[in-house]
């Protein structure tokens, strides 16, 4: 399995919609302080690609569990590792896959719009990706 098709898979959720960074500082989207970010406890998410599906959680203690199933042929792999948030309120996650024999990192911002919360790897380029999670682990 490629790495390029775990951060895929690891870079966003169950997604509803996907708009610019900048379509939703527009709408007033607010990014969390790193305060905010510790403060949405657990975090889930799902992510289905044509290669692989992965389960992930990025718990409120600072560990991240979960596992890729690769479609390819490859197997499984569980994910384990560690996310922090630096003083920008950047979170970045270490992740092993130790059957796949892989280690990313993957860093990014968490936007609030409404009730919604949405993921972005910049917090100063608009025309970014942004990705909106779903879920009981999200705000509702």
């Amino acid at each position: 399995m490629n790495s390029l098709a775990i951060v895929v898979l690891l870079c966003g959720g169950v997604a509803h919609a996907q708009s610019s960074l900048g379509q939703l500082l527009d709408g007033g989207a607010v990014k969390l302080s790193p305060a905010e970010v510790h403060a949405l406890g657990d975090v889930r998410f799902v992510r289905k690609t044509a290669d692989a599906d992965a389960y992930m959680a990025m718990r409120a203690d600072g560990t991240v569990v979960g596992v890729v199933h690769n479609k390819q042929g490859h197997g499984s792999s569980e994910a384990i590792g560690t996310w922090q948030v630096d003083a920008a309120g950047r979170r970045c996650a270490n992740v092993e896959l130790p059957a796949f024999r892989m280690q990313m990192t993957q860093c990014g911002f968490t936007y609030r719009l409404g009730g919604d919360i949405y993921f972005s790897a910049s917090d100063s380029d608009r025309h970014v990706v942004a990705t909106h999670y779903a879920g009981p682990a999200f705000l509702e």
